[in-house]
């Protein structure tokens, strides 16, 4: 159980507990604890404070716990069921990740009883929790006496109480150790314990998962992926909510490629680099127009995705995050992209037929959908953010619906998994993109590869937009207008007309609109000039890769695009109103288009490094945003 646990994966420093967050005070909870579960928080440099009585009931064990979080406001306080068997190696992100937050691992199932009769003569196991899909707080949990409705995984026994939050849990558990619930026949402590913390509502609890990794609990395990803890950290070092395409083809070859980096120190910044460079050699071969050239572009687009997933696989399982990683990853797709649309776009004029509009169409539907993807978002973040409202603890309801399932959904498998898996394809992730470009590389047609991809960018922000405002006008999205996303001001390219507050309904749609607007102008002014509809793409692609990196900005920092440079761009209306003019008294439209293209590109480029360079060495957790990432194939 310790963290030499063979087969091991990647090199010595790969593998190291950095300390950034490990340490603190350990209290094991419900009685003595099993040697294996001791070693296993062995490497985390934890002081152990569990007295001789904690395990006799309910009562003294939460009294002590509340007693040792009374004694220190300056290291965490990790509180462990007496009966949890893991490996270290799954408690890297609990007590070895990058920030410092109030946390409870959490697993999902399907759990399996290791009695195999079912009885129920020895109480314990996992602990049925409901997390909020939006925040990832653990918002209700269940025990032998409370019921939590709607759960959707299990607690796997252990709480870490960040520094910061001691002194109001220490009152918390002491309140719980005088409460009835304390006396309930087959209470678990830590359950109690995790209860009461979010119930009381003033310290939030983040869901910490642990994926593919074995974890027993009492009488229950939920099985890990197969292999060593190591073998089975990679495999969560995969994102688990990929598309199909990259779920089945191409996870399986990064993980390979994952390994081996991690065995050679490979860092993920240069990782996504390479990517990038994969990338843009695909738009260079493809702009050679040749069928072998074609040809090879795809299998190096192919060869870009797999890379590209391999610099998020290295950093999660090493925790070396980085909120300017985060960024190069998801701009760099988009750069490769925007590069590779344009350079389809360049071969059919080179054979004589004029697709640039197309392009266009193309970008603006990927940028507006993106940047509505991302309002809506932070929109239910917003509305998830609302205060949660304490509940007495010795009340057995959690206030749920009448009716609620009680018990964790199993995963899902045949019909239901078919049509999960078809919703993520109608979504067009990343992989499924980049596979119709690939598609279309290989049928050496610029026509057919355009349209492709337009026509499944299209049905994708029509599928998103049915479901979207299909629970907007019928009032089923929770919406109130007191808890406006304060985000939402920040993506929209606006100087002097008023920015959307987030108070109305559909305000959410206000950033993808914008972009819309100004290609529709773009098209407008360059007419039916093939060179200028060139510079109209080149303006369109500055402004939309303004829109990609004010969106991750936020997502990594909470902070967006400053007002100074919104105003020094003349904001989305000033560029309408000077295409306006163009398109009306310029005989030549392509010159005039191409310089606001490179002035546009400068003026963005210059202000997002200069907003870089104020980030890079910040603390992970200090620049972590409260955004939600929905896309990006790391």
């Amino acid at each position: 159980m310790r963290l030499d646990e063979r087969p091991l994966v990647g090199d010595a420093r790969a593998r190291a507990v950095h300390g950034r967050s490990s340490g603190g005070d350990l209290v094991v909870l419900g009685g003595a604890p099993a040697t294996d579960l001791l070693e296993s928080l062995e490497p985390f440099g934890l002081t152990d404070l569990t007295g001789p009585s904690d395990g006799h009931d309910v009562s003294s064990a939460l009294a002590a716990a509340a007693d040792a979080a009374a004694r220190s406001a300056d290291v965490p306080l990790v509180l462990v069921s007496h009966d949890l068997r893991i490996s270290p190696v799954a408690l890297l992100d609990v007590l070895d990740g990058p920030r410092d937050v109030t946390s409870a691992a959490v697993v999902d199932g399907p759990v399996t009883d290791l009695r195999g009769d079912g009885s129920d003569e020895a109480p314990g196991g996992f602990t049925p929790v409901r997390v909020d899909p939006v925040s990832r707080r653990v918002t209700s949990v269940g025990t032998v006496r409370h019921v939590v409705s709607g759960p959707t995984t299990y607690a796997a026994g252990i709480l870490r109480v960040a520094a910061a939050d001691r002194a109001r849990a220490g009152e918390v558990l002491r309140a719980a150790a005088t409460s009835e619930s304390a006396r309930e026949p087959g209470m678990q402590p830590l359950d109690l314990a995790l209860l009461a913390v979010v119930r009381d509502a003033t310290v939030p609890v983040a869901a910490l998962p642990l994926a593919h990794v074995t974890v027993e609990r009492g009488h229950e395990q939920r099985p890990g992926a197969a292999g060593s803890a190591w073998q089975q950290r990679l495999r969560a070092a995969s994102r688990g909510n990929d598309g199909v395409f990259s779920t089945h083809a191409i996870r399986p070859l990064s993980r390979r490629l994952t390994a081996y980096g991690l065995g050679r120190g490979w860092t993920p910044n240069v990782v996504t680099f390479v990517s990038l460079l994969l990338g843009l050699m695909a738009c260079g071969l493809a702009a050679v127009d040749t069928r072998w050239t074609w040809v090879l572009a795809a299998v190096l687009l192919q060869a870009s995705l797999v890379v590209d997933c391999v610099d998020g696989e290295i950093a999660r399982f090493t925790r070396r995050y980085s909120p300017l990683g985060g960024w190069l990853d998801a701009v760099s797709d988009r750069i490769k992209e925007f590069t590779l649309v344009a350079a389809v776009a360049w071969v059919a004029a080179r054979r004589g037929d004029d697709l640039w509009w197309l392009a266009i169409v193309v970008l603006t539907l990927l940028a507006a959908r993106h940047a509505e993807d991302f309002a809506y978002a932070m929109r239910h973040r917003a509305l998830s953010a609302r205060p949660v409202v304490p509940r007495a603890l010795d009340v057995p309801g959690d206030g749920g619906a009448q009716g609620a399932r009680t018990d964790v959904p199993p995963a899902p498998w045949g019909r239901a998994r078919v049509v999960r898996d078809v919703k993520q394809v109608l979504h067009l992730p990343i992989a499924e993109r980049y596979l119709v470009m690939s598609v279309g590389l290989l049928v050496f047609s610029p026509a057919f590869l355009l349209w492709a991809l337009g026509i499944a960018s299209a049905l994708a922000f029509a599928w998103t937009q049915v479901g979207r405002l299909g629970k907007a006008l019928t009032r089923r999205d929770r919406f109130r207008a007191d808890q406006p996303d304060p985000t939402l001001p920040h993506l929209v390219d606006l100087a002097v007309l008023p920015r959307p507050t987030g108070r109305s309904r559909l305000a959410w749609q206000v950033p993808g609109l914008l972009v819309a607007v100004e290609a529709a102008a773009l098209l407008l002014a360059a007419g039916g000039d093939p060179v200028a509809r060139a510079a109209a793409y080149a303006w369109l692609a500055a402004v939309c890769w303004h829109v990609y990196d004010n969106v991750y900005r936020l997502r990594e920092t909470g902070r967006g695009t400053p007002l100074s440079l919104v105003r020094a761009t003349l904001g989305v209306e000033g560029r309408v109103v000077v295409l306006a003019v163009i398109g009306g008294f310029t005989d030549r439209p392509a010159v005039p288009l191409l310089v606001g293209a490179v002035l546009l590109l400068g003026a963005y480029a210059a202000e997002s490094a200069r907003a870089w360079r104020a980030v890079i060495g910040a603390p992970a957790d200090a620049a972590s945003s409260p955004a939600t990432r929905q896309d990006g194939s790391s």
